[in-house]
């Protein structure tokens, strides 16, 4: 049944809740100190009240600041044929965000409102890495790439399509669908090294979980006892939203919080017990821990028992742990083998489901998860993958971990007893730290804490979402009847692709939505016209024929292999693989290791669809200028990765802002069919296929409305005020199946979507009441439905393909900090590192220092940096010293002879680039206590040296101009692709004045004229909205009117 509660607010009210006057006074002093026209000029008044003459609305939308999608309502307000947006505020029915909304979801509207957005199409006119455009019409701009495609000639595998974390996000039914129907099989996300390949892949390798923060769970910490927030930059106080919510209630609840972090981060600051353990001593903490709830019998028998693969009987052969196994004919899974303690006999049991409660059979077993000693089947000395895990971790000590990471063992030995004892608990880590060889065990590791313990789908502990429930529940009805038609065989679906296909690839749950793009779509040679894969898995071929590693055996949609691409070091089929043309949109290749990338960029024809210049705008041949969210309808989506299921719509908030912009979403469709007419036809099939929705009603609504977007653009030069052809037919495809689905009329749906923002259509209550837990009731999203302590995906995909390394251990490994070496040397290739590095317990001697990057609350990424508002929290006389400078403590710093605000060099000296120089950032110091003594830390987002970005470069003085990713080590994890950021020591002295010199030049700008800031003076922006516009706007009620 749907939950449809109406949101009732006073209007007077809400404008005082939502803080209208400080609001207000902000947009004042950024029209001000700009001359910018945007704002009409009034008398002074009282904003906390509705003023006379003006009328004021609401829209419910999606906030696209960063990847937390938080659900919004925006208030506009409208006099006179002037209309614009006046604040946002979090919509209160959310089950996401709950009503909150963060300093950034607040800036939205400085990002729409912000002078340096790009207003016009521009067409490089000089050298690349300067600022040289010439303004263009639309008509001008697409001849020009048109032009220039031709020319280069490009096969599809020669494109690299370029997005970001709002993309990623926000647009997969987009960006996905428009690779498979162009059969481009190149995307390179710029959070996909950082974010989802070290840090949540791992996790999912247990959990069955993908994208964790944006569509598969949530950690429950409202209701947890225990909530450890691991690592740097703690997520609860980074960049989401709904985690900071359940953070903040947690801590209201009574909940412990223990924080494990070299800094004492805003998560820390919030927690009970601070544990300042050493770079590289994660892992070795986890081990220990891991080692104390089995020797201790801490682990939660009946869960690791009957829903985890822990009982599995397994076998080690060439020192590689492996599976007991009975296969079918093609060498396919057909069933795995446990001890049942209740018969004393070996039996089989099912490849897919969610317990081991039973045999093949359906005969009630107890697996044991201590096989009887010298087991043997078929010749094989036999135990369970528990008895292997435990054998793994039994020399790693709280005593030894305590040395290892540098703290006091009274921490530890409290840290792993209220992990043992209390309950509900709740592991939460940061986006940032631990990139490095040992990332992908490490996030392991905590994942088998949190399954040992049975804090899985439990209230307080990981709660999986709804929309990850309804998907897994359509996994099971597919291969159940499958396999009762006859149609496959049981077996593990990493092996049943069959299965997989049944279902648009939107809905694939968790894992399963990686895993399958991965290994039978972008890695799969035979699925591209072409025959040639995607260039990061051909780079790791050509790895492999070398007899090196992968440089990322088990990713997507990650960068590596662009570079070394470009330096002709890639092949496929004896045939050179080289870009020819990229294209981004929404994300900047500012995020990947920049001064490789800008290479790729200086070497390919870029097209660059933004709202705002980037750095890598220094680098683009053609911009083209986009809507924000703002200022366009969208598709309806699932609410993220919120516990209740609910639907919500983006919804256009204002008229078009800058008539020269156009909306990079529709733009997507028109490329492809410039491309060629049976790109454009395929790529709305893959639409349709991608989201599960009818291609008939899609391509109809965009055959019959594009014709005339495409008119008005090259006509009038700009998109029109209102309307985008591709959302018009998102909805009217997605509510014939939602109204269906709801038992729903259309209209109504589309009626509460738009006064409402969300439509509440179960609540994780229900779920549990009716039995769908996972793994409790129903499977996980891994190979074989349980929770995996031993990886399948790690041994049948990565190992079988690539042999085995202990970086990709399928139970655990330890992964030394390998201090200068390792993969961080080289793709491919492990370095030892010498002595003294090889020593976990290490510790550096001045100058030397461990080194960790981290995020600030205020910036979700680089793009948010060009943000008057966030700019001006951060760049304040005192959050300047906290939040734009290098961390470094005060002891260390007097011995260096560093004061506050000294400008620093910080270089990589022990492990310098491949030609030998040593990457150095150029930044300001501030002095701490909260940092370790022998550790510095650098905050992420700053860097940017485009004078084009006129706020984002105020940081330069505190930052200097190169970013973080300068420091990044060359080599490339060889499982999840990222550079190494940790593993590595640094020098720290004082900064010469030829380095601060050049530490804060600006890029040069050729055509000052065709600066944004500049053009703002001339071009006169859309605030006008006709009176029946604004009519048909409130037609759904959300209006106000004083006077």
């Amino acid at each position: 049944m749907v939950e449809n509660k109406g949101l009732r607010l006073n209007r007077r009210d809400f404008l005082k809740a939502s803080a209208a006057a400080g609001l207000v006074m902000g947009l004042g002093y950024f029209a001000s100190k700009y001359n910018f026209n945007i704002f009409v000029t009034r008398d002074a008044v009282n904003d906390e009240e509705l003023q006379p003459g003006w009328q004021y609305s609401y829209v419910p939308s999606i906030c696209a600041f960063c990847s937390s999608t938080c659900d919004i309502l925006v208030e506009t307000e409208y006099k006179n044929g002037y209309m614009r947006a006046l604040e946002i505020d979090g919509n209160p029915l959310s089950p996401l965000n709950e009503g909150k909304v963060c300093p950034r979801g607040r800036a939205g509207i400085f990002r729409t409102y912000n002078v340096d957005r790009l207003k016009t199409p521009l067409i490089r006119t000089g050298p690349k890495g300067t600022w040289s455009f010439r303004e263009a019409t639309w008509e001008e701009a697409i001849n020009y790439i048109m032009q220039n495609i031709k020319q280069l000639n490009p096969q599809p595998y020669e494109f690299l399509l370029i997005g970001g974390g709002i993309p990623c996000a926000n647009y997969k039914p987009y960006f996905i669908p428009f690779t498979l129907g162009t059969q481009i099989p190149n995307i390179n996300g710029t959070p996909m090294q950082t974010c989802l390949f070290s840090d949540q892949v791992p996790i999912g390798f247990v959990i069955g979980g993908f994208d964790l923060h944006a569509t598969d769970m949530m950690d429950d910490m409202t209701y947890s006892s225990l909530i450890v927030a691991w690592g740097t930059s703690g997520i609860p106080a980074g960049i989401f939203v709904n985690r900071a919510i359940r953070y903040a209630k947690g801590i209201e609840n009574g909940a412990y919080v223990i924080a494990i972090d070299p800094r004492m981060s805003e998560a820390a600051s919030k927690a009970n017990l601070w544990i300042p353990a050493k770079p590289g001593s994660d892992l070795y903490i986890a081990m220990a821990i891991i080692n104390y709830l089995i020797q201790n019998n801490y682990y939660d028998d009946e869960f690791v028992r009957y829903y985890t693969n822990a009982p599995f009987l397994a076998y080690k052969e060439n020192d590689v742990v492996k599976l007991l196994e009975e296969d079918y004919d093609d060498g396919t899974v057909k069933a795995y083998y446990v001890y049942d303690e209740i018969s004393g006999q070996i039996v089989e049991v099912p490849p897919f489901t969610n317990t081991n409660k039973y045999d093949v059979n359906g005969n009630f077993i107890k697996p044991a998860l201590n096989a009887p000693q010298g087991l043997t089947y078929n010749g094989k000395q036999v135990q369970t993958v528990f008895q292997f895990l435990a054998q793994k971790v039994s020399n790693y000590t709280l005593e030894y971990a305590a040395q290892v990471a540098d703290v006091p063992l009274s921490q530890l030995q409290e840290l792993a007893f209220r992990i043992a004892t209390m309950k509900p608990m709740t592991i939460i880590t940061g986006l940032k730290g631990f990139f490095n060889d040992q990332a992908v065990q490490f996030r392991k590791a905590y994942a088998t804490i949190m399954a040992l313990t049975g804090n899985i789908d439990i209230r307080g502990g990981w709660v999986y979402s709804a929309v990850y429930r309804e998907g897994i529940k359509k996994v099971v009805n597919a291969y159940n009847n499958m396999v009762s038609s006859g149609k496959t065989k049981p077996g593990i679906l990493l092996q049943r692709p069959e299965v997989l296909e049944q279902l648009p690839v939107n809905e694939l749950p968790g894992a399963f939505f990686a895993m399958f793009p991965i290994i039978y779509v972008y890695n799969n040679p035979s699925f591209w016209i072409t025959g040639v894969p995607a260039l990061s898995y051909a780079y790791n071929q050509v790895l492999k024929q070398q007899g090196k590693k992968p440089a990322g055996a088990y990713t997507l949609f990650e960068e590596s292999g662009s570079y070394a691409a470009i330096k002709g070091q890639v092949t496929w089929n004896g045939q050179p693989y080289k870009p020819k043309v990229a294209m981004s949109y929404g994300g900047s290749p500012f995020n990947f290791k920049w001064d490789e990338y800008k290479q790729v960029l200086e070497t390919t024809f870029y097209i660059m669809i933004d709202i705002l210049p980037t750095e890598a705008s220094l680098y683009a041949d053609v911009i083209l200028p986009d809507v924000t969210y703002l200022e366009r309808d969208e598709f309806f989506w699932d609410d993220g990765p919120a516990m209740d299921r609910a639907i919500r719509g983006r919804w256009q908030t204002i008229p078009v802002l800058w008539p020269n912009t156009a909306n990079g979403l529709d733009l997507f469709i028109m490329f492809a069919y410039m491309l060629n007419p049976q790109a454009g036809d395929a790529y709305i099939q893959w639409m349709a296929r991608f989201a599960g929705v009818p291609l008939d009603i899609l391509k109809s609504v965009i055959q019959q409305e594009m014709p005339n977007y495409q008119q008005y653009l090259m006509k009038n030069n700009g998109y029109p005020p209102w309307g985008s052809f591709t959302a018009k037919a998102w909805r009217e495809a997605q509510l014939s199946v939602l109204s269906e689905e709801l038992n729903m009329p259309k209209e109504q749906i589309l009626q509460t979507l738009r006064n409402n923002g969300v439509i509440v259509i179960k609540i994780v209550d229900d779920y549990f009441a009716n039995h769908e837990r996972i793994p409790w009731d129903l499977p996980a999203a891994t190979p074989t439905g349980r929770i995996e302590i031993y990886s399948t995906i790690l041994y049948y995909y990565v190992i079988q393909n690539y042999g085995y390394d202990p970086v990709w251990d399928p139970i655990i490994a330890e992964i030394p900090p390998n201090w200068n070496g390792g993969y961080a040397v080289e793709d491919g290739v492990y370095h030892s590192p010498p002595t003294p590095y090889n020593d976990p317990t290490f510790k550096p001697t001045l100058p030397e220092l461990f080194f960790i990057e981290y995020k600030i609350p205020q910036f979700a990424y680089t793009s948010s940096a060009d943000n008057p508002l966030l700019m001006a929290i951060t760049s304040n006389s005192y959050h300047k010293d906290i939040l734009m400078r290098a961390w470094i403590n005060p002891t260390t710093a007097a011995q260096l002879g560093i004061n506050e605000g000294d400008w620093i060099a910080i270089e990589r000296w022990k492990l310098p680039n491949p030609d030998g120089s040593i990457p150095k950032l150029i930044v300001r110091a501030h002095l701490t206590q909260w940092i370790r003594p022998d550790t510095i830390g650098v905050p992420e987002p700053f860097g940017q040296r485009n004078p084009a970005l006129t706020t984002a470069t105020k940081a330069v003085n505190e930052f200097g101009n190169q970013p973080v990713s300068v420091m990044w080590a060359p080599g490339r994890n060889p499982l999840g692709g990222y550079h190494m950021n940790e593993q590595f020591t640094v020098r720290v002295r004082k900064a010469t004045s030829d380095e601060i010199q050049a530490a804060t030049q600006l890029a040069s700008v050729q055509t000052p004229d065709t600066l944004p800031s500049q053009q703002a003076k001339v071009t006169t922006p859309n605030n006008s909205a006709s009176q029946n516009d604004w009519q048909q706007y409130v037609s759904y009620g959300n209006v106000s009117t004083l006077g």
